[in-house]
């Protein structure tokens, strides 16, 4: 995503007619979405445009690398396509005009919120970016038996309950179905993803069984399933489906490679990989994924860490 290009149109925009909406979601029990969309006055709106393009401009020359469900790079943003985002339609879908709610928020639900949207058209009809991120809530203060308040000349006074924090960071900027992820945990909690990592999962576990290649299979999966390190492992190979395959097209070379790094893996009938137990989750991963070598210079044995 160009960063720079983002800011400039932001930096451009007409302060005294900003075409400016402001969402505050959360998801209920039920999977569903619940939007809240408040007015807001012309000097919050230019305040909540200045925040969010100075946001944006500390990041313009960060390296960017592709989403991967294992995790991101220090010193890294990352980039990923809104249509692998199963949720992202249905949080949109909240914040139509014939199902947010315009009504006042309730205090008990002021609680339940979980993330801001901010979103800002830009001028001559380039389209609007969307601007995520979850808010800060005050509600644990008060759950503790403690107030807010504020000093008005020489009174300190309580502060409403019903309070939310918009700080001065962003999680997600989403513009011409990119999205731009500046915080890895927001995109997972915002867009609650973990339902995704575990179907993508379980397709891999799918081609591993098809292979036949690992007894126990079935204790196997759902160690696999119950451990999340493993789960977005996982997610992460299904993108490599034909690495599996090839891995277990040529089992004695995991057979050597067992060997080689010692690992604590038994060998059925020289066909099958005996799983035990969970302290095998992550070997039996890397063998999965193909990330055990040897260097081609100085025969250097090593592992390719799932990143």
């Amino acid at each position: 995503m160009d960063v720079r290009a983002i800011v400039e149109q932001l930096n451009g925009l007409d302060e005294d007619n900003l075409d400016m909406r402001l969402y505050f979601t959360r998801k209920k029990p039920n999977g569903r979405y619940q939007t809240f969309s408040p007015s807001i006055g012309d000097d919050l709106q230019r305040e909540l445009k200045g925040i969010i393009t100075n946001a944006l401009d500390r990041v313009q020359d960060t390296e960017q690398r592709e989403f991967s469900p294992i995790g991101s790079i220090d010193g890294c943003i990352e980039t990923h396509s809104v249509d692998e985002v199963e949720s992202f339609n249905d949080i949109l879908a909240s914040m139509e005009g014939d199902v947010v709610i315009r009504r006042e928020i309730e205090p008990e639900e002021v609680s339940k919120l979980t993330f801001y949207c901010l979103n800002i058209g830009l001028e001559e009809n380039r389209g609007n970016i969307l601007f995520f991120r979850r808010v800060t809530k005050f509600n644990h203060l008060l759950k503790k038996g403690g107030l807010l308040g504020k000093f008005t000349s020489n009174d300190f006074e309580k502060l409403d309950d019903k309070l939310l924090g918009i700080d001065a960071n962003v999680d997600i900027v989403i513009f011409r179905g990119e999205m731009l992820i500046l915080n890895h945990v927001s995109l997972e909690r915002i867009f609650s993803i973990q339902d995704q990592y575990f179907q993508k999962a379980s397709q891999t576990l799918d081609l591993v069984e098809r292979a036949d290649r690992i007894s126990n299979f079935d204790q196997f999966r759902e160690d696999c399933l119950s451990d999340m390190r493993i789960t977005r492992a996982l997610t992460k190979i299904l993108n490599e489906e034909e690495r599996i395959t090839q891995v277990f097209e040529n089992f004695e070379n995991v057979i050597q490679v067992i060997d080689i790094f010692d690992l604590e893996i038994e060998i059925e009938g020289n066909r099958q990989l005996v799983y035990q137990d969970k302290s095998q989750l992550m070997d039996l991963t890397r063998l999965i994924r193909d990330s055990f070598y040897r260097s081609l210079i100085n025969q250097r044995e090593g592992i390719d860490e799932l990143h």
